[in-house]
C-alpha cells in the first residue's frame, strides 16, 4: 500500500479513504465548506476575503500547490478524507517542525460526517505518522479554547489537554487562546490508536462493497 493513501476503509457503512489532496476535489470541497461556513469559517476563515471567496475553486487549487510544495520540502503531510466514490468528507493536515519532528494536527470534517468515520479516519492517519517516515516523537493540535467541539474526537484517539497557549491564533477573526492538545509515540499510543479501529470496527470493504 502507499504510503500517501491509507485504505479503504469500511466504517459504519461507508467506505473511507485518507489520500493526497487532488485538484479535482475543488468542486466537493467548496460544496462542504460552504454547507458548514458557519462551523468552520471561525477557525478556517482568513483575512479580510468572505467566506465565499475562500472557498472558491481557485482558492482550492492555490491550496493543493502549496500543500504539494510543503509536501515536496518535508514540511507537511496532508491527507483528505473521501468516499470510495469521490465524495469529500474533510481535511487532515500534518506540519512538520523540521527541528523538533513534532507534528501538528489540523482536522476538520463536514456536519454529515458521522462521529465514528471522523475519529476512526483521523486514528488512521495518526498512526501512519506514528509508524512510518516521517515518525514523529509528538504531536500536537491547538483548539480554541471557545470551541469545545473537537475536544471528544481528541481524546478518544488518545489526546489530552496540555497548557493553554494565550492568543495563540486568530479565532473568528480575535487573537484566542488556544489548548494545547497532545499526544506521544509510545507502544502504548500505537495500541490505543488500533483500539479505536477495532472498536469502530474499521476494516477492508468486502469485496461485494467494493463492487458496489
Amino acid at each position: 500500500m502507499a504510503l500517501d493513501t491509507i485504505g479503504p476503509q469500511r466504517i459504519g457503512e461507508i467506505d473511507v479513504v485518507l489520500r493526497r489532496p487532488r485538484l479535482t476535489d475543488g468542486p466537493e470541497w467548496r460544496r462542504v465548506r460552504l454547507a458548514d461556513a458557519s462551523r468552520l469559517r471561525p477557525a478556517f476563515g482568513h483575512g479580510d476575503a468572505g467566506w465565499d471567496e475562500q472557498s472558491s475553486l481557485t482558492a482550492w487549487a492555490d491550496r493543493v500547490h502549496a500543500l504539494r510544495e510543503a509536501t515536496r520540502a518535508g514540511a507537511m503531510v496532508p491527507f483528505v478524507f473521501a468516499t470510495t466514490d469521490g465524495r469529500f468528507l474533510g481535511e487532515c493536515v500534518f506540519s512538520i517542525d523540521a527541528r523538533s519532528g513534532l507534528a501538528e494536527l489540523s482536522l476538520w470534517t463536514g456536519r454529515a460526517v458521522p462521529h465514528s468515520v471522523s475519529t476512526a479516519a483521523t486514528a488512521q492517519g495518526v498512526l501512519r505518522m506514528f509508524e512510518h517516515p516521517p515518525v514523529v516523537p509528538w504531536m500536537v493540535a491547538p483548539v480554541a479554547s471557545v470551541n469545545p467541539g473537537p475536544a471528544r474526537l481528541l481524546a478518544e484517539a488518545g489526546f489530552e489537554p496540555g497548557a493553554t497557549a494565550r492568543r495563540l491564533r486568530l479565532y473568528d477573526g480575535e487573537p484566542t487562546d488556544h489548548v494545547v492538545w497532545r499526544l506521544e509515540n509510545t507502544a502504548r499510543t500505537r495500541a490505543h490508536l488500533r483500539g479505536v479501529l477495532d472498536r469502530y470496527q474499521a476494516s477492508p470493504p468486502s469485496d461485494g462493497a467494493r463492487r458496489r
